[in-house]
């Protein structure tokens, strides 16, 4: 049986420069894989190219068994690779449902998004529900008619991962979706994705700096330093194996 999204020997290189060498990583359906390391180790240049932002330079990256290594952002996207940004990327000057809408007005395909962007398309009403059980689903529907301006930075995240998740994803990719909160808002949020996830399904794969986070929410995790693989398995285990330690988690205890 195949995995769901799966790298193998990923390398990428930057005028000769290795930013990935031989990088190996596997999700099976349902699962929560976190990705870390250290800044420069590699992880957004993985993320990049899982999605197809960036091209591999070897190795291949597989959806369901099949390659997708030359398939470009959007059409990866609609065969399932959903995903968050690191930065806020949302309007501020939209309404929460807005975001969503249009999400959902790109998933369809089928032309009107060319409205939107003049102000000519008016929405179905399939549209507005899907729309309005997303929101619901991830406990924004009180925030919906809301400017994003007028939003928490939690929340934000939160319109970040309802936006993706109008793409219908298999599997998620996370870009440290913590990155500016504080504790309560990052347990918070890894609560309402595990409650959405066990609704849908999906897939996550989280790149995250916050070791705590990927300690408490994730079953597997890869490590990265100076673009190779130096650990992988189950989250607890590698938090705790000396290699990790010694290469740059220090002293750091994964929270019980």
């Amino acid at each position: 049986m195949s995995n769901l999204l799966r790298a193998k020997s990923v390398t990428k290189r930057f005028s000769g420069i290795v930013a990935l060498d031989d990088v190996s990583l596997e999700i099976d359906e349902g699962e929560r894989v976190g990705l870390i390391g250290p800044n420069g180790a590699g992880k957004t240049t993985f993320f990049n190219c899982m999605l197809g932002v960036l091209s591999t330079n070897g190795g291949s990256v597989e959806l369901d068994g099949r390659d997708i290594s030359r398939l470009p952002v959007h059409r990866r996207a609609k065969l399932g690779i959903g995903r968050t940004f690191q930065r806020i990327e949302l309007f501020p000057d939209s309404t929460v449902r807005d975001h969503l809408f249009i999400a959902e007005r790109i998933r369809r395909g089928d032309g009107r998004i060319w409205k939107d962007l003049i102000g000519l398309g008016r929405p179905r009403a399939e549209e507005l529900e899907r729309c309005d059980e997303v929101l619901a689903l991830l406990r924004l529907d009180h925030l919906a008619d809301e400017p994003i301006e007028r939003l928490s930075l939690g929340q934000c995240r939160l319109v970040e991962v309802g936006r993706a998740l109008m793409t219908e994803p298999r599997v998620l990719l996370l870009d440290e979706p913590s990155s500016g909160l504080d504790r309560a808002e990052s347990n918070s949020l890894a609560q309402t994705l595990r409650e959405v996830q066990a609704e849908q399904g999906f897939a996550i794969l989280l790149v995250e700096h916050d070791v705590e986070l990927v300690a408490s929410f994730t079953d597997r995790c890869y490590v990265l330093d100076f673009g190779r693989l130096i650990a992988s398995g189950p989250t607890r285990e590698v938090l705790t194996s000396d290699v990790v330690r010694a290469a740059y988690l220090g002293d750091l205890e994964p929270s019980s």
